[in-house]
């Protein structure tokens, strides 16, 4: 075929102009016909990105968002539809011409976000691009065999005006020594904004300091991103910054830090090692994927971790490229690698990593990579082991994503740790499943993004049709305790589960029984005493001690408040790729007053509190996990009855059950559950540090045997940390 402008045509997109983030507008896609036209019974498709949350076209409701038309100058008659089409180009409006022909000449066009009959227009996609690209397919002759048009329509995706400024300190300091801090401004989708200019207050309650200034000025002009070099803590202990632009009423705590002793040799890093690129299904470029991560999360290390069955020869020697061009021991680490995404029965996700270069990767297929030599095919799983055999600078770290880890596979010479939070959700099932195998695995958590922005993933929105059900929630971090930010001292605490799983604020979390630190192994005479130290950035609530699969004890470190009730609900649906429960629903207090209400842990800026009334709440919500909820302050007595009622399922509870022993319901799913308890005391923001510390021993049953001890810690705003098991053999 001639696939060329004169035979297959041209196309145009009108207005060329940035695209803001998220921002309603209209878009027009002029398709001109070259000699080949289209004939009666053919078809062009208009594609993007499976990972987006452009609204989807709609084509039926001129008055609502999404509202999309299509005309032609053509004799023939053209109607549209959205359909899914081929990886990684996900989503695309196929048309399809009837009742005539069009001709060299004629015309095809479609307004994205028609404005004619009342629509607001189409939304675009909530994070930034480069290059957001619309691919044009033809098939003339109605084969259904498409090819794509000489040309591609290509935006560049800004970000929005500012909605809230972040702190970033590093994990752990030493008293004296210099260090940076990062302040960034981020649109209301967490995109990096330099849409902002303003004065800041800076401050560090109960440390002295050196190099920290009181104030400081965000310029006009920046990438979003400033750093104050040369700072310094003098006292030991945990500490926080504040910020504050009292002007626009924007306050945040940093993450929390440890200043230690000078020359103490275990220090905390944070990094994302799981992320996508345009290369395979993800989005962006390789230098914006990395600088991000870098300039921007400002995160300690990376990696890249593209799906096996679309990474080319080109693709893995760029990958590598990048690896060597971004890895900087002493400041940022690359991490090379990619992830076998071999079907569940076969192995399911695993990322592979390696500690230095590789010139040979080993993919589960080349179903879409044709360049790849087949001999280096490895599938099922223990195939992939069989090629790895011996080697110690290769890591497999089981993951959940569309596919899952599939733990019957699982082999301790390749994998100390598994991945129990991303993007994908929490699944803390996942861990539950390990431990009740009696695996000696540690936990981290990561992204999987796809969006360009790893180590700050924020959830898309639900507008589109492909993504929003796989990302529902924020990033989380692997927190390594490392002696220092090399490569190989990384990699050695990761093999040796001296690293937790954190969600998106950074829990520092410290756990020991003894000598012995989270990950090791060792015998303890008598009772073990648990040590826990953890700081946030947010209230801590209260924290959970596990014995393998079982819970042992629990603590809380907030009081309650009687006057307020929190509902909350978590869970999945199932282990698969569609396993984001939906929850909408309504929650009615009958004989009694709803005064006020609140959300809580809600991680998508598109759902939460829709309709509220002095007697009922209507949501939207869904998880893949993790908390979503409300807090109430009621007027109730023991007449008073709260009545749930969702998609997922319905319950009632009286508000003296609530207030006496609380309520708890298995909504079926995995792991779906809807609980009702008194809330906590509610804590003013200038009091946040003062509460997000935790320093407790407990003594443990003395039982004979093998035990995994671990701890998770939840913030008063529902994000959490995870500590690798401590493996103790208990003695009598």
């Amino acid at each position: 075929m001639r696939l060329n402008k004169e035979y297959m045509g041209t196309i145009a997109l009108s207005p060329e102009t940035d695209v803001t983030a998220g921002e309603f507008s209209t878009w027009t896609i002029t398709f001109t016909a070259g000699e080949y036209g289209i004939d009666d019974g053919g078809t062009m498709v208009i594609a993007w990105k499976s990972v987006s949350d452009w609204d989807s076209p709609q084509f039926d409701e001129p008055d609502m968002p999404g509202y999309t038309t299509v005309s032609t100058t053509g004799q023939c008659r053209v109607t549209a539809r959205y359909a899914k089409f081929v990886r990684s180009f996900g989503n695309s409006i196929l048309i399809d011409v009837n009742g005539g022909y069009i001709k060299k000449g004629d015309q095809i066009k479609v307004v994205l976000g028609d404005t004619s009959q009342g629509s607001l227009g189409m939304r675009a996609q909530s994070f930034c691009e480069r290059e957001h690209e619309f691919r044009v397919f033809l098939d003339p002759c109605g084969t259904a065999r498409y090819e794509e048009m000489p040309e591609r329509l290509k935006v560049k995706i800004v970000p929005s005006c500012h909605h809230e400024i972040q702190a970033i300190v590093p994990g752990a300091v030493a008293v004296g020594e210099p260090f940076d801090i990062a302040i960034r401004a981020l649109d209301e989708f967490g995109n990096p904004t330099g849409r902002y200019s303003g004065t800041i207050d800076l401050a560090v309650p109960g440390m002295r300091t050196e190099g920290i200034p009181s104030q400081v000025e965000f310029p006009e002009g920046t990438e979003g991103v400033i750093r104050i070099p040369g700072c310094r803590i003098l006292d030991e202990g945990f500490w926080n910054l504040t910020i504050n632009d009292k002007a626009r009423g924007y306050f945040a705590l940093s993450n929390a830090s440890l200043c230690a002793p000078a020359g103490s040799a275990r220090r905390l890093f944070w990094g994302d090692m799981h992320g996508q690129t345009r290369q395979t299904v993800g989005t962006g470029m390789l230098d914006d994927y990395y600088s991000f991560a870098r300039d921007k999360a400002c995160i300690d290390f990376t990696g890249w971790q593209g799906n096996d069955f679309e990474v080319s020869d080109e693709t893995w020697q760029d990958i590598r490229d990048y690896t060597r061009k971004y890895d900087e021991e002493g400041k940022f680490l690359v991490y090379l690698g990619y992830e076998w995404s071999g079907t569940t029965p076969q192995g399911g996700d695993h990322n592979v990593y390696f500690l230095n270069d590789s010139e040979d990767f080993y993919p589960s297929s080349n179903w879409t990579a044709t360049t790849v030599d087949n001999k280096n095919n490895a599938n099922p799983i223990p195939e992939l082991h069989e090629k790895l055999a011996g080697r110690e600078d290769v890591l497999l770290i089981p993951h959940i994503g569309g596919r899952y880890g599939n733990l019957d596979y699982f082999n301790p010479a390749f994998s100390s740790v598994i991945e129990i939070h991303s993007h994908h959700g929490t699944f803390e099932w996942f861990a539950f499943d390990a431990m009740r195998r009696r695996m000696k695995v540690g936990f981290i958590a990561a992204s999987d993004d796809h969006t360009c922005r790893p180590g700050l993933s924020y959830p898309l929105s639900g507008h589109g049709k492909s993504a929003s059900g796989a990302f529902d929630v924020a990033n989380g971090f692997t927190g390594v305790f490392a002696d220092a930010l090399t490569k190989r001292a990384v990699w050695d605490a990761i093999r040796a589960r001296h690293c937790y799983a954190s969600t998106f604020d950074r829990i520092y979390l410290d756990t020991r029984i003894g000598s012995l630190f989270m990950g090791d192994e060792g015998t303890v005479s008598g009772a073990p005493l648990l040590s826990i130290k953890a700081a946030g950035s947010f209230p801590i609530e209260g924290y959970e001690v596990y014995d393998w699969d079982k819970k042992l004890l629990s603590g809380e470190c907030l009081k309650r408040d009687s006057r307020r009730i929190r509902i909350r609900w978590s869970g999945v649906v199932y282990r698969g790729r569609g396993k984001s429960r939906k929850w909408d629903g309504i929650l009615y207090v009958q004989n009694g007053k709803i005064v006020a209400a609140e959300k809580y842990a809600f991680d998508r800026i598109d759902q939460g509190i829709v309709i509220q009334s002095d007697k009922y709440i209507k949501f939207t919500s869904s998880t893949s996990g993790d908390y979503d909820g409300l807090i109430l302050t009621l007027e109730a007595d023991s007449d008073t009855v709260i009545k749930f009622s969702s998609k997922a399922g319905t319950a009632e509870a009286s508000y003296q059950e609530i207030l006496e022993h609380g309520f708890a319901k298995e909504m079926g799913g995995l792991n779906l559950k809807l609980e009702m308890e008194t809330a906590f005391e509610e804590i003013p923001e200038e009091e946040y540090t003062a509460h997000s510390r935790l320093d407790v021993s407990r003594e443990l049953p003395a039982e004979p045997g093998a035990h995994a001890y671990w701890v998770k810690v939840l913030q008063s705003n529902g994000n959490a940390a995870w500590s690798s098991p401590i493996f103790v053999d208990v003695k009598e």
